[in-house]
């Protein structure tokens, strides 16, 4: 399938609420001064139902508030509302495992950097089914790299917010592909191993699990909370602190974390092979069987189900 059919087929496939307004994918319109368009003034969220469930929702909204703050964004949207257009949203689209992306800009404006000039944001929801990776990542696991692009940072503590700006995010990932691999690392000023493209990092050495902190200018990632819940859960030895690239390169095993992704092993590292099956990567697989646990559990609860 050629790129030109993979569009046609997501227009198919999508389902778009642009302020409360479900429109066919390739009838969905945003002003070209949202400022969203114009400067990547926008914070976003993705998460994704399972059997009509919204999984972690609460989670999700709690970070998207959190970045609207980090970011200074006021918001003219009611949380209730945001949950009702993407039920609404969903119920449209009659998928029972959908991709859940919200977006919310800080809305049109005069072409100025002054972000006071709003009187609205822009809500906008998509959906669309869920990507499938096939079960055969999850047992031979994916190919990264060290990419030399530093990610986005805001000073201050806790404050990565998940913002329209990914242009960083981009690059890295053309320079992985370049390279043979599926995805890409990224590092902070210091150097530090701080997060993937769109997903958290962890290492396994001599038993004891790594992964960097906050400070190191990373996303707080709602499955990367979920685990380290898990290792508290059951005591599994963890130490959050910065993580160099001469550190990950000795790594016995890495694994990387989303919402989308769940939990993914990672197979080889800048062409250094890590293993070639789960087995290969017993704490990958424990704590991978341990998250699909906690997953099963939260979909049980149908709090977000919109059957």
């Amino acid at each position: 399938m050629n790129n030109k059919e993979k569009l046609s087929q997501l227009y198919q496939e999508a389902v778009v609420n642009i302020n409360g307004v479900i429109t066919r994918a390739e009838d969905a319109k945003v002003s070209i001064f949202d400022r969203g368009f114009l400067y990547g003034d926008s914070i976003y969220e993705v998460t994704y139902s399972d059997d009509k469930s919204i999984l972690f929702f609460d989670e999700h909204l709690d970070r998207l508030y959190h970045s609207a703050s980090i970011l200074n964004m006021h918001f003219f949207i009611d949380r209730e509302m945001i949950i009702a257009e993407t039920i609404k949203t969903l119920k449209h689209s009659g998928m029972g495992r959908a991709y859940i992306r919200i977006i919310v800009t800080r809305g049109e404006t005069h072409i100025t950097l002054d972000p006071n000039s709003t009187i609205k944001n822009n809500l906008i929801i998509i959906c669309k089914p869920q990507p499938h990776f096939d079960d055969l990542i999850y047992q031979k696991g994916i190919k990264l790299s060290l990419i030399e692009i530093t990610v986005n940072e805001i000073q201050g503590p806790d404050s990565h917010a998940k913002s329209g700006n990914y242009l960083n995010n981009v690059m890295a990932m053309n320079e992985a592909i370049k390279l043979g691999s599926d995805d890409a690392i990224m590092i902070n000023k210091k150097g530090f191993i701080t997060e993937g493209t769109t997903f958290n990092v962890w290492m396994v050495k001599d038993g004891i699990l790594y992964t960097p902190p906050i400070s190191s200018g990373i996303l707080k990632g709602i499955t990367r909370e979920k685990v380290l819940d898990i290792c508290g859960d059951h005591k599994i030895h963890l130490i959050k602190e910065p993580i160099s690239p001469d550190h990950i390169n000795q790594a016995d095993e890495i694994f990387i974390t989303s919402s989308t992704k769940g939990i993914m092993p990672v197979s080889h590292l800048d062409g250094r092979c890590l293993g070639n099956n789960i087995e290969d990567w017993p704490i990958t697989k424990r704590i991978t069987q341990l998250y699909r646990e906690v997953v099963i559990k939260n979909k049980e609860s149908k709090e977000y189900f919109y059957g």
